[in-house]
């Protein structure tokens, strides 16, 4: 089995390389959603501007642990010059205070906050 990773581009204006454990791993166009079956366990995902001529670039990476068979849901929005990831609640997770980590039960539980 597998897992499920589904990821919404809230950002009207930028599309995102999805980096999933340092490789490209598909880009996602503005205002769309993608979804990749990984192997369940621990991964790393963060995302890159697909077109290196613009702003922004910047996004730290947040640490996963995918469960067999799970899902996770995640949305990615541009705001002051930096990529943010956050899950379904809204916790903004690639936040000031480092990498957070977390894993699939109830949505995203963050260990290092």
């Amino acid at each position: 089995m597998v897992a499920k990773l589904t990821i919404i581009n809230l950002s009207r204006h930028f599309s995102y390389i999805i980096l999933l454990d340092g490789h490209e791993d598909g880009e996602l166009f503005s205002l769309q959603t993608a979804s990749l079956e990984i192997e369940p366990g621990k991964h790393e995902l963060a995302f890159k501007d697909s077109d290196s001529d613009n702003l922004p670039t910047n996004c730290k990476p947040i640490q996963i642990t995918m469960a067999d068979g799970r899902s996770l849901h995640l949305k990615i929005l541009t705001e002051d010059f930096s990529i943010r990831i956050y899950d379904e609640q809204g916790t903004h997770l690639n936040g000031k205070r480092g990498f957070l980590c977390g894993q699939v039960g109830d949505g995203v539980h963050v260990e290092n906050p």
